[in-house]
């Protein structure tokens, strides 16, 4: 399949120096991507500027373990990356503003005329005027006023048409009944095929299920293990397949 997938948070910029941004480190959709180029699928990658990048987060060496036990996973890592890095297209944004990220999205499905759409990208939703030079620092209190920002998956069925759309919706604290109608929502609103919910309150306490919401289908919820990521590309390269080959 040609999937693509977005990682990260984008960031909104106050000054030239200052930015608001979020907690999201890439590595949902790194491990994403990383499942897909397993199974033999080409990858476009459109990840934020710090997020965490497929098979190459792994690369980073642990000067804590043995010397050659390291050097053996590091040579694994390298054949992977000679083997797989063909099919990888990596899409880093500049800034990491709601507008680059979403023409580098456009631009992406435009050129894998994709299959598959993963976005667990963390898009902000609201962001500021930004302000040239910097803000003083000496003031005692600072009031930035934010506008609403456009909601990037809400274009994607027009820009890929065809595309199995696969959304995200992250709550904190919430119940599983809430989540979920949420994402119920999520999936109208946006047009898309899945909307995989989760809780950030799990994902801390290491619960980190996910809860795939399709329209006017019941919900099938993946509990937490090492492998999410995998049985979440599963259930959604199983579903795209389902749709362009019904029964």
């Amino acid at each position: 399949m040609k999937v693509v997938v977005t990682g990260g948070g984008t960031s909104a910029p106050i000054d030239d120096v200052r930015v608001i941004t979020n907690v999201s480190t890439g590595r949902t959709a790194a491990a994403i991507a990383e499942a897909c180029l397993d199974r033999g699928d080409e990858v476009w990658h459109v990840h934020a500027p710090h997020a965490e990048p497929p098979l190459l987060r792994h690369a980073r060496v642990d000067l804590d373990a043995d010397p050659d036990a390291e050097r053996a996973r590091i040579d694994a890592l390298r054949r992977l990356w000679l083997e797989r890095r063909e099919r990888l297209h990596l899409r880093p944004l500049k800034v990491g503003t709601v507008a680059e990220y979403s023409e580098a999205l456009r631009l992406a499905l435009a050129e894998s005329a994709a299959d598959l759409v993963f976005l667990p990208m963390a898009v902000s939703d609201y962001e500021p005027e930004p302000r040239a030079g910097k803000i003083s620092s000496r003031l005692d209190d600072l009031t930035i006023p934010l506008r609403r920002t456009p909601k990037v998956i809400r274009s994607v069925r027009d820009w890929a048409p065809s595309a199995y759309l696969v959304g995200f919706k992250l709550l904190s604290g919430a119940p599983t009944a809430e989540l979920i109608r949420a994402a119920r929502e999520a999936c109208l609103a946006n047009r898309a095929d899945l909307t995989v919910a989760n809780d950030l309150e799990d994902v801390r306490a290491g619960r980190h299920a996910l809860h795939l919401t399709r329209p006017d289908r019941e919900v099938e919820t993946l509990p937490a293990g090492p492998d999410l990521a995998e049985r979440l590309v599963d259930r959604a390269r199983f579903w795209a397949g389902e749709r362009r080959h019904p029964v």
